[in-house]
């Protein structure tokens, strides 16, 4: 009897120990747990919002996960081009040329080249270098190229020769004919008509093989209106006179391969 009793009395003192354990448990789950998990940081990568922590209402009414800014999201690796690389420039230097040889001929002791083709005429102490043919070309004094002069040499209307004569190219004394076409098409004379007793227009020193020379230059026109600018080269030293009357492209290659004796 005394056992069955004893049973009696402790089975309120267990039943009030079991609903004491009850109620801890139910408060350790209550509100104050609710808010720590609502402050736990958001998804990794969003931006964090400035001010106050989020309350719990606003997080309730928050996406659990945003998406994450156009600014924030990853930019794809930029992959860089290497161009291609430059073919190297190679510069081919060009063999340098030769001139053609020139035959060289011996005038007043002085010996020089002229062009193939042409002719060396003497006149005494005259003396002219001019194309074998030379039909249709221009002529002065009866020379269709280059004059050469030596000795005594005869300059404006038959005076002597000096450097910066007036009309010192002109060793005539009446009208010659015009280097081109002396006969008009109505039949009249084409003559040389101004320039005849004119200064020069240019006057200095030029190179004649390894020397200088006086040169100068006149202008001079015909009835029909040809102009033409004769030049002379005069070494007065070895008394010879080159005279180029209406101009021609092998004269300076002429003059530079002049070699002297001695």
């Amino acid at each position: 009897m005394k056992r069955s009793s004893m049973k009696k009395r402790l089975r309120p003192l267990l039943l009030a120990a079991a609903s004491l354990t009850v109620t801890v448990a139910a408060s350790a789950c209550g509100p104050a747990n609710e808010a720590a998990v609502s402050a736990k940081p958001t998804v990794a990568g969003a931006e964090p919002s400035t001010g106050s922590p989020l309350s719990p209402q606003a997080s309730a009414s928050s996406p659990a996960a945003s998406p994450a800014p156009a600014s924030s999201r990853p930019t794809p690796a930029r992959t860089t081009s290497t161009p291609p690389p430059k073919q190297a420039i190679v510069e081919h230097t060009a063999a340098p040329r030769t001139r053609a040889a020139w035959p060289r001929v011996t005038f007043a002791r002085l010996t020089f080249e002229i062009p193939p083709g042409w002719t060396l005429t003497k006149y005494g102490s005259d003396a002219c270098v001019q194309p074998a043919y030379r039909a249709g070309l221009p002529t002065t004094f009866g020379c269709a190229g280059i004059a050469i002069k030596s000795g005594s040499i005869a300059g404006n209307e038959l005076r002597l020769y000096e450097a910066r004569q007036p009309g010192g190219w002109y060793a005539a004394t009446d009208v010659q004919p015009c280097p081109v076409r002396p006969t008009l098409a109505d039949g009249s004379f084409n003559g040389i008509t101004s320039g005849t007793s004119s200064p020069p227009v240019e006057s200095g020193l030029r190179p004649v093989g390894s020397r200088k020379a006086a040169y100068d230059r006149w202008t001079a026109a015909c009835t029909s209106g040809y102009r033409f600018s004769p030049q002379a080269w005069h070494l007065p030293v070895s008394r010879v006179l080159f005279l180029d009357y209406t101009g021609h492209a092998e004269t300076a290659r002429m003059l530079e391969s002049v070699r002297f004796p001695g």
